[in-house]
């Protein structure tokens, strides 16, 4: 059998010598190129048009159909591209006689591998270009095996000719998402078109928060100064502003209008797309104008109510539960000072006075009721909150929290705020007792509100006790949403 085949071979070669116009064949170079271990210098892009610019491009791996010589156990692989990011190497199945593997990938060089039944038969780089079928043609018969690289202008026209069914790898297998931006708790991912390196046309961006969904783009087309498209919010908030890029970072464009949901809505200065400073109105008409934390009111800044009038807060944090006395106008508001306990106005300073005694004397009673319920109590497991203890910073630095044993016991509480030039602190002491996920806390006299630089006390006001949530993980405290670390 195998001398019968070397005989046939023979008497074509023989045949085709003595006529050479009337047999021509197309056996080309039988030598397996070597393997490139690096890749060449990067091509340049050909003259693209703007209907092609976003498209993809088709590698095509087929095997002719004559069912003689070497016609089964053939592979394609593509090992990686010359310059686009995100690309995952591939290898097909083995393929027989007339079988078509095709993979969708973006414009590049890509260097490619044919093995037939694991030996290599040809190792290089191709050219794929947008809106095109790149066709590696392995050709095989009783004479040669060899590889042809065709590049067809028409993918539409080809394949309708070739009317074969092919197996297809999409470019949602062949290209994984870019992480584009990954700061200020806000990951960016970016998935679409490159053509040699750079990214063209427009894509879809998904933005995550702590790892779920936040936000996508679609029609995302990355640009120098920003993303372009419009952005559709998880939680349905809608924004009147684009996203740029400000000291390498992307964000919303300042003074962007932000509209949630329930009617809330935020106008000014962003950090990606928490709001930082501005003005928030609040569902029920009250706006706070000054710096956010968690979209709530935090350091020095203005109340104005609905109704009208407003105050100056020197820590937003005590909205709407503000004692004090605090600066205050309106159009039917006298500008003076206006008097406040637990977020209710008083007629008077001396009124004010009686109800900051009282809070003193209640404060003072229960003081010792944990501590003798502490003292009664069966010992238990801490777990949760109930392990916390030492002294705590949030992530700005300017808050310190301070819990003295775990369990129950005495705290401290120091915030430092910024009104213009000059800093402020405030400072306030409480008892406190835990459960694993909740802490109760009960301020045992007035915080004092003074300058930082001079030590002044500006203000003395109470704060009212109560329970608010709380997680503890090793050296993570969630104190009322607020993080804060050891």
């Amino acid at each position: 059998m195998i001398v019968g085949n070397w005989g046939a071979k023979a008497l074509l070669i023989g045949v085709c010598m003595v006529g050479l116009i009337g047999c021509q064949t197309t056996t080309g170079d039988t030598s397996i190129p070597a393997v490139q271990s690096t890749a060449p210098a990067p091509s340049s892009a050909p003259q693209q048009t703007v209907a092609n610019l976003s498209e993809t491009a088709l590698i095509s791996f087929e095997l002719n159909n004559s069912g003689i010589g070497g016609y089964y156990g053939w592979q394609l692989q593509v090992t990686h591209a010359a310059n686009n990011a995100g690309f995952i190497p591939f290898i097909s199945n083995q393929l027989s006689s007339g079988q078509i593997q095709r993979v969708e990938v973006w414009p590049d060089r890509y260097a490619i591998n044919v093995y037939r039944l694991g030996d290599l038969q040809y190792s290089g780089w191709v050219d794929v270009h947008p809106a095109q079928i790149t066709v590696i043609y392995a050709d095989f018969g009783l004479l040669f095996d060899d590889v042809k690289i065709n590049n067809i202008a028409d993918p539409a026209l080809y394949q309708q000719a070739k009317n074969i069914p092919a197996l297809l790898t999409p470019i949602s297998s062949t290209y994984s998402p870019q992480t584009i931006q990954d700061t200020g708790g806000y990951r960016f991912e970016y998935r679409g078109p490159q053509q040699y390196g750079k990214h063209v046309g427009t894509g879809t961006a998904t933005i995550s928060k702590a790892g779920k969904e936040f936000a996508t783009i679609g029609n995302a087309a990355l640009e120098d100064t920003g993303i372009s498209g419009r952005i559709q919010f998880a939680d349905n908030r809608t924004t009147d502003g684009t996203i740029v890029r400000l000291n390498g970072i992307y964000q919303l464009t300042p003074e962007t209008r932000t509209i949630w949901p329930d009617g809330q809505e935020f106008t000014g200065r962003y950090q990606v797309f928490t709001p930082a400073d501005g003005l928030l109105r609040m569902v029920d008409g009250t706006s706070w104008k000054g710096a956010l934390r968690n979209e709530r009111p935090f350091g020095a800044g203005r109340v104005m109510f609905a109704a009208d009038g407003w105050i100056d807060l020197p820590s937003g944090e005590m909205f709407p539960n503000q004692t004090g006395t605090f600066s205050c106008g309106g159009k039917t508001v006298p500008i003076g000072e206006c008097y406040y306990h637990a977020g209710t106005r008083l007629a008077s300073a001396a009124e004010l006075d009686l109800l900051i005694e009282r809070d003193l004397q209640t404060a003072a009673k229960d003081v010792k009721q944990p501590r003798q319920q502490a003292i009664d109590a069966p010992q238990a497991t801490e777990t949760g909150c109930r392990q916390a203890s030492g002294t705590f910073h949030d992530t700005t630095g300017n808050s310190t929290l301070t819990l003295d044993t775990p369990g129950q016991g005495r705290g401290n509480f120091i915030s430092y705020t910024f009104g213009g030039a000059a800093k402020y602190r405030f400072e306030i002491d409480f008892t406190y007792a835990t459960t694993p996920d909740s802490i109760s806390v009960t301020y045992d006299g007035i915080g004092t509100y003074s300058n930082a630089a001079t030590g002044e006390v500006l203000q003395r006001m109470t704060i009212p006790s109560g329970t608010v949530p709380c997680q503890f993980d090793r050296d993570v405290l969630v104190f009322d949403g607020v993080e804060y670390r050891k």
